[in-house]
């Protein structure tokens, strides 16, 4: 066993709260407008491709806030499809 299985607790802890109030604070904002996934997702992919940036790599930093962006305007629509067809 190379790795203490205790070893990283606590920065897997913060890492996890920190990108879950950054994805709850988009949908916070996205209460206001009525796509509230789609805004989460670009403000968590905001939020991303600032920390990549930090690594003097912009065009991944680019293709992160694309990807999760896309990622959440394609759930929203499929949460919107499904309402439709449940009739919501």
């Amino acid at each position: 066993m190379s790795v203490r299985w205790w070893s990283y607790g606590f920065p897997m802890t913060l890492g996890i709260v920190v990108f879950g109030a950054a994805f709850l604070i988009g949908l916070a904002l996205g209460t206001s407008t009525r796509r509230p996934l789609a805004t989460a997702a670009v403000v968590l992919g905001a939020f991303v491709a600032l920390l990549v940036s930090q690594t003097h790599a912009p065009f991944e930093a680019f293709a992160v806030f694309a990807l999760v962006s896309l990622c959440g305007f394609v759930v929203d629509s499929v949460r919107e499809t499904f309402g439709l067809l449940i009739g919501r």
